[in-house]
Order: C-alpha cells, then sequence, then structure tokens
C-alpha cells in the first residue's frame, strides 16, 4: 500500500518522491463481513486496514490506538452506525491516516461519525 506524504501549500500534481510504501504483510483487508471487534484487533496487533467496499454495520467504533496508523477504504466502502457512537475514534492523532471512507449515520442520533481526539 502506498500512502502519500501530507503537502501543504501546493499547486497541481505532485511528484510524490517522499512516498511511504506499507507492506501488505502488514496490513489487514476487512470486508463487510468483519465485525468493528475484530477490525478492532487487527488494528491493535499493528497492522493497518483497508476496507473493501461494502456496507459496515458497526455496533461499536473503530478505535485507533497507535501513531502511524492507516485506514484506507476502496471503492465504495462506508461505515455505518448502529448505535450512537462514533464510527471510527482515532486515541491518538500522530501520524494516522484515514481516506476513501463514506460515513453513514444510522436510526440513533450520534453526535459525530469521526472522533479525533478522547
Amino acid at each position: 500500500m502506498i500512502v502519500p506524504q501530507t503537502e501543504w501549500n501546493t499547486v497541481g500534481n505532485s511528484n510524490h518522491q517522499f512516498e511511504k510504501v506499507i507492506s501488505f504483510d502488514n496490513v489487514f483487508v476487512a470486508a463487510e463481513t468483519n465485525t468493528a471487534a475484530e477490525i478492532n484487533a487487527k488494528l491493535d496487533s499493528g497492522l493497518h486496514v483497508v476496507l473493501q467496499p461494502g456496507l459496515y454495520n458497526l455496533t461499536e467504533s473503530i478505535v485507533v490506538k497507535n501513531d502511524n496508523t492507516t485506514i484506507l477504504g476502496i471503492g465504495l466502502a462506508t461505515l455505518i452506525t448502529t448505535t450512537a457512537a462514533p464510527c471510527i475514534v482515532v486515541q491518538k492523532a500522530e501520524g494516522v491516516r484515514i481516506g476513501g471512507i463514506l460515513f453513514q449515520a444510522g436510526e440513533m442520533n450520534s453526535t459525530s461519525l469521526l472522533q479525533w481526539g478522547v
């Protein structure tokens, strides 16, 4: 998995000469049949996560505790909260990258779908 570096005050295409490459040995590829608990266990073990296209009905939050973690959705990876909890909670924001994910509110009122910090 290739993770581009964050850029500020740029215009046009980037040459991406400073990309970070993450070996797929360090990545868990999740399907919509995986629970948040299963994804959290993989994150806790230090893996990054790629979410396949699908509707992920979450009964609890996906919690990012480790620095420099990447969660990447491909296709239409949609996280749906079935409780009032956020879909993703980032407890440590140092170097965490999240992208390519759609967040959808469920039937219960939630104050946020993505919580950054505690």
